[in-house]
Parts: structure tokens; C-alpha cells; sequence
């Protein structure tokens, strides 16, 4: 088997060479990173873990302005919790101290709805961090804060969309706001050509599911050429996390006689940290691992939590398959057929107008990829 470069649940269409652009950007430290990323998709063959995780990812506030119907709303309704700058600030000091090359901004709730987004965002890049992500729904993307990130080297930005036309967006994120969202986008590709910048890499995201697949064409048609990649998600079923959450995790989901998933592949835990608004840290940015709390950065440091009985033990079991319930579950409630049609139709639209490598190659994930 040759080295696994990707992972099979996100599919990329993409418009630029990616890895050129930010490799020509950071220099070598960049493509050093890259090397130990794609070292980690491989644990399962060589066992790679990096001293210090690879990405960290922070949630701002547990709060969002939709209402998706794909999404755990339950954690926008738990008690508010929000990352404090000084908390951003500590976390980032030691994220600093161990050479942290990639970080996400905005896991499971909306970025933008922070009032110290730029202050947050300043602090990472700070930190010395390169490749920074932003994720947001794009509702709050103005021309102002497309500046800023663009005077930040902000390396990419990742914009949840889901939809071709008003009518399916409505559907699925329940406020009709696609026509505000792809006119901050416009805004956001004129003002990055403005001052001459290559950065942030624009990402969309659209998560496959029965209200949308039949716009996958139309969506790739809208923008092919325009932003500089097109990642389709395979949705998650999250219907049972509450019910983890409630029960520490202990609820177990898997049928009697301790059978094995079919796929027990997941290279989160060997190259990132997921620290959520009240601190709490988590081996992915799944809303399962809400119910799999390794530690809390309030009272730890992000090396003792990655180097903790806690991470080895869940790194041990999806190396054996022997997975806990919780992983279990999120490995198995994935929306696999709807997802693997969209795959099917995925290819025509962009052979044709893509330049650089081959236009499909799958994203790894929300860390790193």
C-alpha cells in the first residue's frame, strides 16, 4: 500500500496548487510541516506522533447566528462559554514555546460572532503560527475584516455555504442570507486582488445531504475558477451525542458481541489538540468528542494532555480497532451512500478548468488539510 496522503470522508476539488502557494509564502518551515502532516495520515503504518500536535483548534464562544440542520445546535444553547483573550493568549505562549505550525479558528460555533476575533486572530499569528485557518459562515464577512485578514497572512479562510440557490440554503442553515454571503465572498476575492495577495486561500464547504446533492453541479459551476478550492463533506450523524454527554461517554452503541467497525481510521489524535470555549480539549473537532474529554487547557498545558494516559490510550485503540463507544459511533454514523454518489460527480466539472495537480485530491480533515 502506498502512503496515504488523504482521507476518504472530504472530497477536493481544487482550483490552485494549494501547498505551492503557502509553501511559497512560509518557506521551508511550511514544507517541513507538510512532511510531518503527511507523516501523522500514516500512524497506522509507522506509528508517527509528533512530540507537540501538529494543529490546535479553538472554539471562541459555543454560540452561532444559524440554525443548521446537520449541525449539534445543542451546543449553541448549553450554558455560554467563551475563550477569554487572556486564556488565548497563555494557550498561544505555549504554542509558541513548542513551534505550533497550523491552527484552526472556529470548531463547532461561528467565529465572527466574537467580539475579539481580530484580537484573537493577531495572537496566533503571533505566535508564529502559519498555517491559520479561519472557519465562519461568511454572514458577518465584511469588506473591513476581508482586509484585515488579508493584512494578517491569514493562510486560509473556510466558508460554509452547502447551497447553489436561496431556496436549498434556507433548507439547510434556516436564514436566508446566500445572497449577503457570496456578495462577502465577491468582496473578499476583489479585496485580496486589491492588494496583491495570494492569501487567505479561499475554501468553500458543502456538506452532502438530501436537501443539497442535487445542486453539487450547479454549486461547482458558480464558483469554479473563483475561490481556490471546493471541499465536499460526508455529513455526520450527531443524534446521540447528548445522550454520550449525558452518560460521560459510557453509552455504548456498538452491537453485542464487541464487533468491530468496518473503518477504525482516524488521524486526529496523532497530529491535533481540539480545545473547545470552556476549555475543555478533545482528541477531534467532532461534536462526538464532547463526550471524550481529555483534559481542560485552564488547568493544563496542551503537552501534558498530548502526551497524557488519556490521548496514548485512544491512539491505542484505533490502532488496534478496538474502539471506545464514542468513537465508535462517530465512525459509523456517517451519511456514507448520499456521500458516495456526490463523489461520482464530483470530477467532469473541474477537469476542465483546473490547472496545476490533479483537481481531486481529498482534504484530510479540518486539521491541517
Amino acid at each position: 500500500m502506498s502512503d496515504r496522503k488523504n482521507v476518504d470522508h472530504i472530497e477536493s476539488v481544487k482550483y490552485t496548487d494549494i501547498e505551492s502557494v503557502l509553501g511559497e509564502e512560509f518557506g521551508e518551515r511550511f514544507r517541513r510541516y507538510r512532511a510531518d502532516y503527511h507523516k501523522s495520515l500514516n500512524y497506522d503504518k509507522n506509528g508517527y506522533v509528533p512530540d507537540f500536535p501538529l494543529t490546535v483548534s479553538i472554539e471562541l464562544v459555543n454560540r452561532c447566528n444559524l440554525n443548521c440542520v446537520m449541525c449539534y445546535t445543542i451546543n449553541h444553547k448549553d450554558p455560554k462559554a467563551t475563550f477569554e483573550l487572556p486564556d488565548i493568549e497563555r494557550l498561544m505562549a505555549e504554542c509558541r514555546d513548542n513551534n505550533l505550525p497550523a491552527a484552526v479558528v472556529g470548531m463547532g460555533s461561528e467565529a465572527l460572532i466574537y467580539k475579539g476575533v481580530r484580537d484573537a486572530l493577531a495572537n496566533v499569528r503571533k505566535a508564529g503560527v502559519m498555517d491559520v485557518f479561519l472557519g465562519t459562515n461568511g454572514v458577518l464577512l465584511t469588506e473591513d475584516l476581508s482586509e484585515f485578514l488579508v493584512e494578517q497572512r491569514i493562510a486560509r479562510l473556510e466558508i460554509s455555504l452547502d447551497a447553489a440557490t436561496p431556496e436549498t440554503y434556507l433548507k439547510i442553515r434556516r436564514k436566508d442570507e446566500l445572497k449577503r454571503i457570496e456578495a462577502n465572498i465577491e468582496k473578499l476575492l476583489a479585496v485580496r486582488k486589491r492588494l496583491g495577495s495570494r492569501l487567505p486561500v479561499i475554501r468553500l464547504c458543502f456538506c452532502v445531504q438530501k436537501y443539497n446533492i442535487h445542486e453539487q453541479e450547479a454549486f461547482l459551476k458558480k464558483w469554479q475558477g473563483k475561490v481556490d478550492y471546493i471541499d465536499f463533506q460526508e455529513m455526520v450523524d450527531f443524534g446521540n451525542v447528548s445522550e454520550f454527554r449525558a452518560t460521560d461517554g459510557v453509552l455504548d452503541a456498538r452491537p453485542a458481541g464487541g464487533a468491530k467497525p468496518a473503518k477504525t481510521y482516524c488521524a486526529y489524535p496523532f497530529n491535533s489538540l481540539h480545545v473547545w470555549s470552556n476549555g475543555d480539549v478533545t482528541p477531534c473537532c467532532t461534536f462526538f468528542g464532547k463526550a471524550l474529554v481529555m483534559g481542560n487547557v485552564k488547568r493544563q498545558t496542551l503537552t501534558d494532555i498530548w502526551n497524557g494516559d488519556k490521548m496514548r490510550e485512544v491512539r491505542r485503540q484505533l490502532q488496534s480497532g478496538d474502539v471506545n463507544p464514542v468513537c465508535y459511533a462517530c465512525l459509523t454514523q456517517r451519511e456514507t451512500e448520499t456521500f458516495e454518489m456526490a463523489k461520482k460527480h464530483s470530477h467532469k466539472p473541474a477537469e476542465a478548468n483546473t490547472a496545476g495537480p490533479s483537481p481531486l485530491a481529498a482534504k484530510a480533515g479540518v486539521a491541517g488539510g
